[in-house]
């Protein structure tokens, strides 16, 4: 700086130049300083990660920790309020629904609730129709349904048929264009569903756009491109078939009244905490590994966008609708929302590490990663079992909670497994 300055004192012919140069360098240490302080206040909400070795008398106790005990459960609502333990979660196609899925799958594991269950698929209640006594297992008279999270296409009436009043309702969207891309290419190379099939490999989805009749199925349900989100959660079919928002906007103040929540695929994050904080559960209970994703190069232009407006109007109607929602809700959490987003993410990735480190090298599963209490959760372990349950897909989960509620649907070469801890 001062040499800068003495040049300025000689060269006064040039002294506009050097002017500007000090007052640029003066902002560039200004907004460093700012910068630096701003990244140690946001690194001061992080607490001390610890990954521990437990001995042979002390793991037991930590590899029971999924079965969550009274003593912690205490402790907890001192932290916050009583956990929400009555959820149905609607699972719409290709929104991240799956990871999702998976989040209440073990949520409901761990506290050996009832969930509802398909009756002949793994993991699909029904991709035409809502709940019925045939679609689903049946539990005993004396109990009571406590969650749901697969495939079914929502119907209020009926939801309350099998779930409790105070049962709170999650869904979630997705930008309908990246929803449709993603539809096509899975349903179309990973199950070869027919209609798709047809398509050519090279660009598919400006053939579909532009030649809907030639192949859409007839009925709207067997689709899974055309406005599939606005199908699942169980839009009128009039609205299908219409522009006029004052026709659609009732419909979706009504499934605004009726879902504390949608979640956003592209603020995934956001959606999970905001979730958290909603249902008063521990970040611990949203941790997650991404399920059910594929890697493809979808050809398509923006004519494609455009022309997908037109085809599933409704899901734009959709998904702009509980977008703006959203954000309304996210406004009214305060200003240790976002700081609570990053530190979620952190741990995220931590964990996942931990778990993948854990996977690779058996000598170290009996280390358990540890996150001390601080203004974001209570105490945290994650140990070898809790990362298998991170790393089951929904099938998988699907098939643990149908055995366990239903020991006799146990196939024959699995029973040898009934006492296995963790199992009962």
């Amino acid at each position: 700086m001062p040499s800068l300055y003495m040049l300025y004192l000689k060269g006064r012919r040039h002294k506009t130049f050097w002017g500007v140069s000090i007052f640029v360098m003066v902002t560039i240490l200004m907004y460093q300083q700012l910068h630096t302080n701003a990244c140690e206040r946001s690194q001061s909400v992080i607490r001390d990660w610890n990954i521990i070795s437990v001995g042979d008398g002390e793991e037991s106790q930590y590899n029971n920790f999924s079965l969550i005990s009274d003593s912690f459960l205490a402790s907890r609502r001192q932290f916050m309020k009583e956990e929400v333990r009555h959820v149905a979660f609607l699972k719409v196609h290709k929104t991240g629904s799956s990871t999702v899925t998976s989040i209440i799958q073990r949520f409901g594991w761990e506290r050996r609730l009832n969930l509802i269950l398909p009756n002949s698929s793994p993991n699909l209640i029904s991709q035409n129709e809502s709940i019925t006594d045939t679609n689903i297992l049946h539990i005993n008279k004396e109990e009571t349904f406590d969650m749901i999270c697969n495939h079914v296409i929502y119907n209020r009436e009926t939801f309350q048929k099998y779930l409790p009043e105070d049962t709170v309702y999650i869904g979630i969207v997705r930008d309908p264009f990246d929803q449709f891309v993603s539809s096509l290419y899975y349903y179309k190379y990973r199950w070869s569903v027919p209609y798709l099939a047809r398509l050519p490999t090279t660009y598919s989805i400006k053939h579909l756009l532009e030649n809907p009749n030639q192949y859409e199925p007839k009925v709207l349900q067997e689709s899974f491109t055309k406005s599939r989100m606005s199908v699942d959660f169980g839009l009128p079919r009039e609205l299908f078939y219409t522009t006029d928002r004052n026709t659609i906007l009732p419909y979706l103040r009504k499934l605004r009244s009726e879902f504390k929540l949608v979640m956003i695929k592209e603020y995934f994050d956001e959606s999970l905490v905001l979730l958290r904080r909603i249902l008063n559960w521990n970040i611990r209970d949203i941790l997650y590994i991404r399920k059910n994703t594929s890697k493809y190069v979808p050809m398509k232009s923006f004519r494609d966008r455009y022309l997908h407006k037109q085809h599933s109007f409704l899901d734009y109607c959709l998904y702009n609708f509980f977008v703006r929602i959203f954000w309304r809700q996210v406004r009214q959490q305060g200003e240790d929302f976002h700081a609570e987003v990053s530190y979620f993410r952190q741990m995220r990735h931590a964990v996942e590490d931990f778990c993948v480190d854990v996977e690779k090298n058996s000598a170290k599963r009996t280390k358990v990663f540890e996150a001390k209490e601080n203004e974001f959760h209570s105490n945290i372990i994650v140990n070898s079992d809790y990362c298998e349950l991170l790393a089951l897909d929904e099938v998988e989960f699907s098939n643990r909670l149908k055995w366990r509620q239903f020991p006799h649907l146990r196939p024959f070469g699995n029973r040898k497994r009934i006492n296995r801890k963790g199992w009962q």
